[in-house]
């Protein structure tokens, strides 16, 4: 479980039937204008079927102690290839920081835990929080639009392609050398402790 305090986020990897709960809720709105998926109806089976599809990951997003999303990832038939969604149970609640730190959470569990080469976005061009976190950064690398993608209020809307840049992701996650070469001193430091004293203890027994 990951923790923003400044902004009160949460990020719960969805691993238990509980977590399963705020999942469904998260993806209980309809018309939502955050979603990637557009403006689908989910019956009750349909959430379920979601939930428990072990092809799908997913962590809960939660502000200031409010369940509002999740973002999830799936494997393609490519061998490294992941698409991203984000899902939205309540829209006010999403901004272009909240988008950055859901998807960057999400996306360093996907690669801690795949080796992913390709992980594609598709967002919706009515999605202003979503087209303000891709305008703002660099985690994204925008491929192309597809025309007539969306349809809600009445109107089509074309969604755009994004394809993560991985390598911007992993910017400022990784230890420095020195950093690292620090904790493997302290490691043969305690585990020479650790040897000597269960050496001392084992001396009593003799």
């Amino acid at each position: 479980m990951s923790h923003h305090e400044e902004e009160n986020f949460e990020f719960i990897p969805v691993v238990t039937e509980g977590d399963e709960k705020l999942l469904d809720e998260a993806l209980s709105q309809v018309f939502s204008y955050i979603s990637t998926d557009g403006p689908v109806w989910r019956t009750v089976a349909q959430r379920q079927r979601m939930v428990r599809d072990e092809r799908k990951s997913h962590v809960v997003v939660r502000r200031s102690g409010r369940t509002v999303g999740a973002v999830g990832w799936q494997q393609g038939q490519t061998p490294g290839y992941f698409v991203l969604s984000i899902s939205s149970s309540h829209d006010e609640a999403w901004t272009a920081r909240l988008v950055e730190a859901a998807v960057g959470e999400a996306v360093s569990l996907l690669t801690r835990s795949s080796e992913a080469k390709r992980v594609e976005l598709l967002v919706p061009a009515y999605s202003e929080a979503l087209l303000e976190y891709l305008t703002q950064g660099a985690h994204f690398e925008i491929e192309g639009i597809l025309r007539n993608r969306f349809f809600i209020d009445g109107e089509y809307w074309p969604a755009v392609i994004c394809c993560a840049n991985l390598a911007e992701f992993r910017t400022g996650k990784r230890r420095e050398p020195s950093d690292r070469r620090e904790l493997l001193a302290a490691l043969r430091k305690k585990t020479l402790e650790d040897l000597t004293a269960a050496h001392d203890g084992s001396s009593w027994l003799v």
